[in-house]
């Protein structure tokens, strides 16, 4: 547990961390170095589930602290041996053939994505297949909610801008994405500004509804954006391996539909280690792509007409991630050699990711708190709480007893939004979720839940805590 930081004055921890406009990366600042060890941030994605189960023990336990040779410069982008480490994990994981050559190693999957968005920027070269390039205000579409690291990842540096694509918050098609859905925001958003969008971003499994995209529908949409627009898709996938048992709709990778057989120039995968694997922190992604302008942006080019040092040159794969992961990439478990323990550790995962899930959903179900889900759905590691009900209720005693936290500051948030916020955050509940307005969600009320941010017991512990606050809710006057 951490220990709490005691500010020097009385604004320090509102000065530091209005410094971090990323509300999910405030609440982990918050957590990490200001709040009481009584409070629990279920808001961050983060997964503990595999470090605490058998990371520690099968590979961690046996790695030194730095060998000589990674104290020295390494590939920006991966060496051939570890990309073709991750190609080959990758190529289980997605079923589905993947090139060394198409993988590239960057500083997390936030870093990827804006390698990818600089990359689309350069032209293809005469005779290469490909739509025209990306220029400066070209459009995202992204059904929302989504992740908002997306907004920093593709409007800060490479100044595109995300469009969401909104998701119905209600009826039989609540929170499910379709083809006419994409269409209709395509078209809509070509009549208001007579400029077509020109990226399409899916993430599957999503985030933060958790579902998998079905093979039918991906084909669907695949099908059209490449035969009838300029659309590059990027598929991130950094939730590939966190699938439930029983699950109705399997996960399918970009890589595996027939669209991506057709024309793979204009689709692009991200995925990285931060998540499957819980390894947040060390910051590492990958790029999978076969576009020549992505390829070379990537690489670098050294001819006359045109040189360029590689993207990730300047977010790289540095020697420590390469140390880290070519350990846990080559390390085995039950004898030597017998099996990789990326594979032993993502069948394990399956398993614990499995038991969490109906753990915390129980306790969810027990507390009559309502969350967006139907049977067989896969939930990756969220629950998608609607707390539409309890928007505007206030204690008996009045609202002027919770105290706001210092990242609310300039949210933006939905003023009952981020009141329920504060009144969970706040003792006695102290309990973090991460607010749907952060993550672009078309109506307020809805909440992030990470049930993998923490162990099951303490999840569903805290999960009894809302349940309480909740109940004492009522409406004013």
């Amino acid at each position: 547990m951490t220990t709490p930081v005691t500010p020097t004055g009385p604004n320090e921890a509102a000065e530091l961390l209005a410094r971090i406009p990323d509300f999910e990366q405030a609440l982990a600042f918050y957590h990490r170095h200001l709040a009481p060890d009584s409070a629990v941030d279920l808001s961050v994605a983060e997964n503990v589930l595999v470090y605490d189960d058998s990371m520690q023990k099968a590979v961690f336990d046996h790695t030194a602290l730095l060998p000589e040779p990674y104290i020295h410069y390494m590939s920006a982008y991966g060496t051939p041996e570890l990309r073709g480490q991750v190609a080959a994990l990758l190529a289980k994981a997605w079923d589905a053939p993947v090139a060394a050559g198409d993988v590239f190693g960057t500083a997390g999957v936030a870093s990827a994505l804006e390698c990818l968005a600089f990359a689309l920027q350069d032209a293809p070269r005469p005779g290469e297949p490909g739509p025209p390039p990306l220029v400066e205000g070209d459009a995202v579409l992204l059904p929302a909610p989504y992740w908002q690291g997306f907004n920093w990842s593709f409007e800060q540096r490479p100044r595109l801008t995300c469009v969401p694509v909104d998701l119905p918050t209600e009826g039989p098609g609540r929170f499910r994405l379709t083809l006419d859905l994409i269409k209709e925001r395509f078209r809509e958003y070509e009549r208001q500004t007579a400029r077509q969008p020109r990226l399409l971003v899916l993430t599957n499994p999503h985030n933060p509804l958790g579902v998998n995209y079905g093979k039918e529908l991906l084909e669907e949409i695949y099908t059209w954006a490449i035969d009838e627009t300029d659309l590059h898709i990027v598929s991130d996938e950094i939730y590939c391996h966190s699938q439930v048992d029983g699950g109705r709709i399997p996960f399918t990778s970009a890589v595996a539909l027939d669209a991506y057989r057709r024309n793979p120039e204009r689709i692009h995968v991200v995925w990285g280690f931060a998540k499957d694997f819980g390894l947040s922190g060390f910051r590492t992604g990958f790029l999978v792509s076969k576009y020549g302008p992505v390829q070379r942006a990537m690489l670098g080019t050294t001819g006359i007409e045109e040189k360029k040092h590689p993207l990730s040159w300047f977010t790289p794969f540095d020697s420590l991630k390469h140390y880290v992961i070519g350990s846990l990439l080559s390390s085995t478990v039950n004898g030597a050699g017998s099996e990789l323990y990326t594979d032993y550790a993502m069948r394990r995962y399956r398993e614990l990711l499995s038991g969490s899930f109906e753990k915390v959903k129980d306790r969810l179900v027990a507390n009559d708190i309502e969350f967006v889900y139907l049977d067989g759905d896969n939930p990756a590691q969220f629950f998608w709480l609607d707390l539409q009900e309890y928007l505007g209720k206030r204690p008996p005693e009045g609202a002027h007893g919770d105290a706001p936290l210092p990242v609310t500051a300039g949210s933006g948030l939905d003023r009952d939004e981020l009141w329920l916020f504060n009144h969970l955050a706040g003792p006695p509940t102290e309990v973090s979720l991460l607010p749907g307005g952060t993550m672009h969600s078309p109506a307020p009320g809805f909440f992030r839940l990470c049930f993998t941010a923490r162990q099951p017991e303490e999840v569903g512990e805290a999960v009894d805590r809302i349940g309480l606050a909740l109940s004492k809710l009522v409406t004013p006057g």
